[in-house]
């Protein structure tokens, strides 16, 4: 395969002849070549904000956490959202969504990645890092730029963000855990007020399982009529 100058893709054949030599044939693969291009890179991005989807998100957490570095994951969600999409409707939301991908771009080194993962959910892979403090940084400059007001089709929307942030190898050694670490620190955020960030901790794990056990528990007593009522 021969691409020239021009943007022009040529694949050449070259072919035996049964009583010698060769054939050589040229064809013309630009089209072929340019949806193959156009389809890896819908596969690796989300078509709103061509922001990184979660498929090359794994692909570059798994590919920094290669390097034994430290690395943050910051899981962010916008707060008051819903209510920009009620009051301006979902055009408008999908503006919004549009300029924070543009604000979070403007952040963040060529190292690092940003990815959206679906409604008003977004995180960045901070790779490396020296410090957690570097995650502390980041995390106030996007909770600080994002708050900032928006000029959607002549209206002004105020939004917030809030973070969750693991830190790896520390917080987990593999892309999935990083990233339930760091919902589980988004939690706590929202939890805490919103408009804030929050660093992941083991006793964050512990109280999620408590829960879960507790609904389990609940939702077998139910049918089970092992509930007591008291007055």
């Amino acid at each position: 395969i021969v691409e020239l100058q021009n943007g022009r893709t040529i694949k050449i054949r070259h072919r035996p002849m049964p009583g010698g030599g060769w054939v050589a044939t040229h064809e013309d693969i630009t089209e072929q070549r340019q949806s193959e291009v156009k389809i890896e890179y819908m596969a690796h991005h989300d078509a709103l904000t061509e922001l990184a989807n979660r498929v090359l998100l794994n692909e570059r957490l798994e590919h920094a956490l290669g390097y034994k570095e430290m690395i943050a994951v910051h899981h962010l969600d916008l707060d008051q959202f819903k209510a920009v999409n009620d009051t301006f409707g979902h055009h408008a939301g999908d503006k919004l969504l549009k300029i924070v991908a543009e604000r979070l771009g403007g952040l963040i080194r060529e190292s690092d990645t940003i990815a959206r993962m679906g409604g008003d959910e977004f995180v960045i892979v901070q790779a490396p890092i020296a410090d957690p403090a570097d995650a502390t940084s980041l995390a106030q400059r996007v909770i600080k730029l994002l708050s900032e007001p928006y000029d959607i089709d002549g209206h002004q929307a105020v939004i917030g963000a809030s973070i969750g942030i693991s830190v790896g190898p520390g917080d987990g050694t593999s892309p999935d855990k990083l990233l339930r670490n760091a919902d589980l620190a988004l939690y706590r955020a929202k939890g805490d007020g919103r408009g804030t960030f929050r660093f992941f901790e083991p006793v964050m794990d512990l109280q999620m399982q408590t829960r879960r056990l507790m609904e389990q528990d609940l939702r077998k007593a139910l049918p089970a009529g092992e509930f007591e009522l008291h007055y």
